[in-house]
This record gives C-alpha cells, structure tokens and sequence, in this order.
C-alpha cells in the first residue's frame, strides 16, 4: 500500500515521502495513529499544502529532541547487577533496564527500541547510545556494579 508518512519514522521515511508499507501495518498502525495518510490522488494534491504544515511539526520535533539531547549526553546512570568474582555478569543487561532507569533518574521515558547497546557481560563502565529522534541520538555512561 502506498502512504504518505506524515511524521518521520525511523527506518521508514521522512515526513511528506511516499512509501510503501504492507497494508496491515498502514490500516493498523500508521493511519489510525495519524502517522500516515493514504496516497491516493486527491492526498497527492493536498500534499503541497499540508508540507508546510508537515515541516512545522518535524522542526517542532527536532528541536524537542535536541533538548532531550542536551539533558542526556554525557550523563551516568548505575545500575547494580549480580556478578561473579571476576566481575561477569549472570544475566544480561536489556533496554528495559536502562529505560527503566532512565524514567526512574531523569523522567525521561525513550523506547526501549531507541536503546543502542552493545553485548554488555561484564561490570564495569560502558556506553549506551539513545536514538531520539531521526539522526539525532546522546550517548550515555553506563556504570555497572556488583550488587552486595
């Protein structure tokens, strides 16, 4: 089916691009959400007037995003974890946890697929990538201790 994204998607398109998408994942999704519309003829024409409208909400977006940015980068959350002697963990660290954490320290509530981790199996420092919004993303320090 094609649409017309109405808001930018991660790995689907920007605002105002005709995609193509299953049909299931338009009418249930996209459309009733108001993330997409159906590109029929008279959407296709309508398209023009609605851009300008359409760049004033992705502008208004990057720049909330921008400021979610300045508050994250470069912060540290610590998470406890069980772990053996040598410092490996039983158990692996998921995106929850950091979001979690995340809406615990900060209030910030982000995606858990929005959470960039590498395979974390040790304590120790790391860091965690949150893609906010499009291209925009902070970087996290991630500090793992061993809970006593």
């Amino acid at each position: 089916m094609q649409i017309i994204l109405l808001e930018t998607l991660n790995k689907l398109g920007k605002a105002g691009e005709v995609v193509s998408v299953k049909d299931g994942f338009a009418k249930n999704f996209l459309i009733p959400q108001k993330k997409a519309i159906i590109a029929n003829k008279k959407n296709l024409n309508d398209l023009n007037s609605k851009m300008s409208q359409i760049n004033e909400n992705n502008m208004k977006k990057i720049s909330e995003a921008n400021e979610l940015k300045a508050k994250l980068d470069g912060k540290e959350i610590n998470i406890q974890m069980e772990a053996n002697e040598d410092g490996n963990l039983y158990g692996n660290l998921g995106p929850r946890q950091i979001r979690d954490r995340l809406i615990n320290d900060f209030s910030i509530d982000i995606e858990p697929g929005n959470i960039v981790l590498d395979n974390i199996s040790a304590i120790g420092s790391h860091d965690v990538t949150l893609r906010i919004y499009d291209d925009i993303s902070a970087t996290l320090k991630l500090e793992i201790t061993k809970k006593i």
